[in-house]
């Protein structure tokens, strides 16, 4: 669970779906922490070929330039932060553990969360 939501994980590490569910005798401390680690958060991990994980595939080939936000990005994020109704209640609520925090940019660029 992440933030009280359950969700599956798709991978294409078979080596990890593997040490899910082989007997933990077998496991180095180390190997032992990282799955304690993965299993905090979901033990629903599945097996996806590394092809059909488009969004995955996507994040990992994607060119710096291609990333690289402009100036008139930062400003049209900003407003439209400060006018999402969903987004003004995350801030003005204290019901959730989600910290959020304003973050100044460099070079005048207005705050953005």
């Amino acid at each position: 669970m992440l933030e009280g939501r359950t969700f599956v994980i798709y991978t294409d590490q078979k080596p990890l779906i593997y040490a899910f569910h082989q007997n933990s005798e077998k496991c180095s401390p180390r190997q032992l922490r990282h799955l304690d680690f993965i299993s905090q958060f979901s033990t629903d991990i599945r097996y996806t070929k590394g092809s059909d994980n488009t969004s995955a595939d996507a994040l990992s080939r994607i060119e710096i330039d291609k990333i690289s936000p402009t100036v008139s990005y930062f400003k049209e994020f900003a407003s439209a932060q400060s006018t999402d109704e969903e987004l003004q209640q995350l801030l003005s609520s204290n019901n959730s553990s989600l910290k959020i925090r304003k973050q100044h940019f460099p070079l005048g660029h207005p705050f953005v969360l």
